[in-house]
């Protein structure tokens, strides 16, 4: 009998032995993007590049939510070693947060220039001017109030933004930041009026405060109602619509689009039209004749270019090379 009862509770032994082995087996860790893809998830991402591996909120949105694989254990489950940390980027002074393209910031106002040490340069006031500054390690500034930086070429701007610590933005992230007040179709075809006082002609334009023969207003401001103006996208940035054209960081190739040879055509949403539309404003897009290759981008339009500038209004009738009087930049971080 005693033999008995003693084989019994080895027996029991042996089997809590062999459970306690197998729930232990079922420690789960996400670890890996294979981990991450087995939950579900909406607007989250699995990011491996940073630490030992995050899950991440998508920046192009404002939430999301991820659920890892749940092992139905039958009884209670610890979760260790969980936590979250929220992190959106923090823009420098002067800088908008642009919630689009995964998130990044944008320069609030068109670059002025500034020196290698961060003191306000003399505005350079010819193409010559600027190469002496940039080879000196001019860079950008974005303030408010401050004489534009023209006579600036696509590659002097793009490396006046790498000197401050940016990029000149991309055509993708200037037309992402590009809207007045929020809108960006169905603008009032007249930009300088009420209430946007956008600088695109001579009731908005400066003379004698842009260097040279240009009429270029300074950052954030315009002639007809002063300091600060009042075209300014739902951002907080300014003059994305007229003052000066704006470089991208952008060449392309092509054959001029518009009808009848035309060197400036107006693009309503499936082709370039001799004639604009409400939609886009009536903004003007400007080509060379014939087939061209490696023309630089320009965004926006200048103090001179009235209802044609907007949003969607573009240059694609310059070389890299080539500086203006109404050609500035603004630069971008991500």
């Amino acid at each position: 009998m005693n033999n008995l009862i003693k084989t019994k509770v080895f027996g029991i032994s042996l089997f809590l032995i062999i459970l306690i082995t197998l729930v232990s087996a079922l420690t789960f860790i996400d670890k890996s993007q294979s981990d991450f893809n087995k939950g579900t998830y909406n607007n989250t991402l699995y990011n491996a590049s940073v630490g030992a591996g995050v899950v991440q909120l998508n920046l192009t949105y404002n939430n999301g939510t991820y659920t890892s694989q749940i092992f139905n254990t039958g009884s209670n489950v610890s979760l260790n070693n969980l936590s979250w940390t929220y992190q959106r980027i923090q823009c420098p002074q002067n800088m908008s947060y642009i919630n689009k393209l995964r998130g990044f910031c944008i320069d609030q106002y068109e670059a002025h220039a500034l020196n290698a040490d961060g003191s306000v340069a003399t505005p350079p006031a010819s193409a010559a001017n600027t190469d002496t500054l940039i080879a000196a390690g001019g860079k950008a500034g974005s303030a408010f109030n401050k004489t534009v930086w023209v006579y600036v070429d696509q590659t002097e701007a793009r490396t006046a933004c790498s000197s401050a610590g940016k990029h000149l933005c991309t055509d993708e992230e200037w037309l992402g930041a590009a809207n007045i007040h929020g809108q960006i179709y169905n603008l009032p075809e007249t930009l300088s009026a009420s209430p946007n006082y956008c600088v695109v002609d001579s009731s908005t334009d400066c003379s004698g405060e842009s260097p040279g023969s240009g009429n270029a207003c300074k950052t954030g401001c315009t002639d007809d109602n002063g300091c600060p103006g009042n075209c300014t996208s739902a951002e907080g940035v300014y003059d994305m619509v007229g003052n000066v054209w704006e470089w991208t960081n952008e060449t392309v190739d092509y054959t001029d689009p518009c009808p009848g040879g035309a060197t400036s055509c107006y693009w309503n949403g499936t082709a370039f039209t001799a004639t604009g539309t409400a939609k886009y404003g009536k903004d003007i897009v400007y080509f060379t004749a014939g087939t061209n290759t490696g023309k630089a981008v320009l965004r926006g339009g200048g103090w001179n270019n009235g209802a044609n500038a907007g949003p969607f209004c573009g240059g694609l009738n310059f070389a890299p090379a080539d500086t203006d009087n109404k050609i500035g930049f603004r630069c971008c971080s991500s």
